[in-house]
């Protein structure tokens, strides 16, 4: 009997510790589930935060470009050509004067405004908005001009010197033929000097006509001049006169940009050396040759004038043309070649002709011109 009860009590105690044993399991088990869905859940929310990364980049690039810069609204008559902000101008405000329609008096002028394409170059650029023209708006509001679509493209270049503003434009007398009129030559002026003298710095005026002042002057049935911020007209000395961009420049190691009169002295493949002179023509010519004790008017209706032994090197750009008489004599001859064909050429001539020569503002030279002399 006592074994019997042992062996009861055993079997218990086995049955007891299989029981255990199946809990342990159960619950390790248990335990292993939970840790998987821990790693599942952990890489749910790496891609939720993923997802929320990508929405923020989304958001400040539509935020970017929400907060660029407004365009500046180009004013009437103003270029589109522009850089930044979207290609609208993005230079300075200035002032176009353009005459009053209904006014009696041909100098009366009214400012319109105008937004620059940048700030480079401002002189130049007003003057190309001047030219260009009123707006059909402006013109149905009075302004009145000779300046037009014809006339926008002639500005050449615009340059302030010790307080003077020099404004070369294209020949433009066939595009505006009544300026010569007392009336047409006060309105051109008139519009020309207000835009001119908006710009504190300016304190006289001179135009031109293709680098000459003379030109510009025949045309109002003047002689060459200056014009004051008072108004008055200031005969210009006659070497100031002197055709293409003159004989008088400010800078004195290298010529700025223009177009200038002269003997090149020595040529080499990179640079020339150029003796600067004086070519006038028309009344100039004889206003020179009389001041020099020549016969006035001079012969052929042109005087050079070189009383400077100054020489000045310049760099000549890389391919130029050069326009050259193989017979300074006739004409009939010129033709236009290479800058490095020219060099050999030149080395057979016994005359050297006169030539013009345009410089840009590097002061690098960019086109030479044979000058044919009877």
């Amino acid at each position: 009997m006592i074994d019997a009860r042992k062996n009861k009590v055993a079997i218990r105690l086995l049955l007891g510790l299989l029981f255990g044993m199946a809990v342990i399991g159960s619950l390790a088990l248990s335990g292993c589930g939970s840790g998987d869905d821990a790693t599942t859940d952990t890489t749910t929310d790496e891609t939720d935060t993923s997802s929320a990364a990508s929405s923020s980049t989304d958001t400040q690039s539509s935020s970017s470009t929400a907060t660029t810069e407004p365009t500046t609204t180009a004013e009437p008559g103003t270029s589109s050509t522009a850089t930044g902000n979207g290609g609208e101008p993005t230079g300075p405000q200035v002032s176009v004067y353009y005459g009053v329609e209904a006014s009696s008096d041909c100098g009366e002028v009214r400012p319109y405004a105008r937004r620059l394409v940048n700030d480079f170059e401002v002189y130049r650029q007003t003057f190309q908005q001047l030219v260009a023209g009123p707006s059909a708006s402006e013109t149905a509001d009075g302004a009145s001009s000779m300046f037009s679509s014809m006339t926008a493209d002639v500005v050449k270049s615009a340059i302030l010197t010790d307080g003077l503003l020099t404004v070369d434009m294209t020949d433009l007398r066939p595009l505006i033929p009544n300026a010569s009129t007392s009336c047409g030559s006060e309105a051109l002026l008139a519009q020309l000097n207000s835009t001119a003298f908006q710009f504190a710095e300016v304190e006289r005026t001179r135009y031109l006509l293709d680098g000459s002042c003379q030109d510009f002057a025949s045309w109002l049935q003047r002689e060459c001049f200056d014009t004051d911020r008072s108004g008055r007209q200031i005969d210009v000395t006659t070497n100031e006169r002197a055709s293409g961009a003159g004989c008088t420049p400010a800078t004195t190691e290298t010529l700025p940009p223009g177009r200038w009169f002269g003997y090149i002295t020595d040529a080499q493949p990179e640079q020339l050396t150029f003796d600067l002179a004086c070519w006038f023509d028309g009344a100039a010519a004889a206003a020179a040759a009389a001041e020099d004790g020549e016969e006035s008017p001079p012969p052929n209706d042109y005087y050079i004038r070189n009383d400077s032994s100054r020489l000045r090197v310049h760099v000549v750009e890389s391919g130029i043309d050069v326009v050259w008489l193989p017979d300074p004599g006739d004409p009939a001859t010129s033709t236009t070649t290479t800058y490095e064909s020219w060099l050999v050429d030149r080395r057979s001539r016994t005359v050297e002709p006169g030539v013009w020569i345009t410089t840009t503002d590097d002061s690098h030279v960019v086109k030479i011109e044979e000058q044919y002399v009877p």
